[in-house]
């Protein structure tokens, strides 16, 4: 049994059944659920924690989640500004399904630092992907793709080795499929035949007769009733129920992506933070949530106590800002009862996963790039 306290913070909750904001407060978390959230002193019986945390000087909010990310076009994220597998079809090639591991690694190990604690990914070799994301506790959704151009790519043999080794059998790793542009008779099968959530990139329109789909940039409109994920361009025409993501982008960042959607929009940015934690993961079938008692622990610790995020603000406007637009430092993430990242460093993976990672890519991805 782990038992944590995080004591003294300022919480934002993002809740809907306690305060949006509480003031020098505690969460306590037992076995990766959270047990109790308070103002003020926590009480007498859970003081004694396995692992006690300060949080005097500290903002607490929950993990973010990216509904549409890819980890193979990581390293060409300063130059892709779609996702666009044509442009890196040659680098492809060149992979194993090693080299996508240690892909995955460091995209994740970004995302962790940056606050993110649940992805959508679709790409190649997820087998390998999940493989990276259990070992670095962040949860994900994982989506091969059909109809992308990709040669030699079979998805249902990816979907398969994900149904037998991973979904379902592991609570962090979810399998699903996603098709570019218009859905296949073999897209709508294989939906059925394995049980899978379904995505529809740059769709012209609705499927009739698919159930749990959701439609990520589609070209046209879709009635209300439709899941809806928006990212890149399609973010200035996001609206209040639809999920959003990174895609491709120079920084993988889910608060780019907020304070980004904000300006486009005009919607609030506390409307769209919101949809970055709870609607993004529903829309991704993942159980975390907000802050509040019962929940799967989902904890991101910012530090206020010193420049950028000096002083620490109080009302809930300025809380909201100062995540968006204060360049806070991601001190903390807990997901579950494991820590992800403390003192700004991750903890479930680290520098030899780095130093392996560069030594596979350093030279492939410069030679790759002066090409093009």
């Amino acid at each position: 049994m782990v038992k944590i306290l995080i004591n003294g913070a300022t919480i934002l909750t993002l809740s809907m059944v306690h305060d949006p904001v509480i003031e020098r407060g505690y969460v306590y978390i037992k076995d990766g659920k959270i047990i109790e959230v308070g103002k003020g002193e926590p009480p007498e019986d859970l003081k004694y924690p396995e692992l006690l945390i300060n949080g005097a000087g500290r903002l607490v909010m929950p993990g973010l989640s990216t509904a549409f990310t890819t980890v193979t076009l990581y390293p060409f994220r300063y130059r892709v500004t779609d996702v666009d597998w044509e442009y890196v079809k040659e680098f492809l090639t060149t992979l194993t399904r090693t080299d996508v591991y240690y892909l995955a690694a460091m995209a994740f190990m970004e995302m962790m630092t940056r606050g993110i604690t649940s992805a959508l990914v679709t790409d190649i070799y997820l087998d390998n992907v999940a493989r990276a994301a259990h070992d670095a506790g962040i949860y994900v959704t994982l989506a091969p793709p059909m109809n992308a151009g990709l040669d030699d790519f079979n998805p249902e043999n990816e979907v398969r080795l994900l149904t037998s080794r991973w979904h379902g059998k592991v609570s962090e790793v979810r399998a699903a499929l996603l098709t570019y542009g218009e859905p296949t008779e073999e897209f709508t099968e294989l939906l059925s035949k394995y049980r899978l959530r379904g995505y529809i990139l740059k769709g012209e329109g609705v499927k009739e007769g698919l159930d749990d789909v959701a439609y990520i940039n589609p070209k046209s409109s879709v009635p209300n009733a439709c899941s809806v994920i928006r990212y890149g361009d399609g973010l200035g025409r996001w609206s209040e129920g639809e999920g959003l993501g990174i895609g491709v982008r120079p920084a993988y960042s889910m608060i780019d992506v907020v304070r980004d959607t904000s300006l486009r929009t005009g919607v609030s940015e506390i409307d769209v933070l919101h949809a970055a934690v709870v609607t993004n993961n529903k829309l991704i079938g993942h159980s975390l949530g907000p802050i509040e008692v019962g929940a799967t622990a989902n904890i991101v610790m910012l530090d206020t106590s010193s420049p950028p995020g000096w002083p620490p603000p109080r009302r809930i406007d300025d809380i909201v800002r100062a995540v968006t637009h204060g360049d806070l430092r991601v001190e903390t993430v807990i997901v579950g009862d494991n820590i992800l990242v403390d003192a700004g460093e991750t903890l479930t993976m680290g520098s030899e996963v780095v130093m392996k990672a560069r030594s596979r890519f350093d030279d492939k991805v410069t030679e790759y790039l002066s090409k093009k």
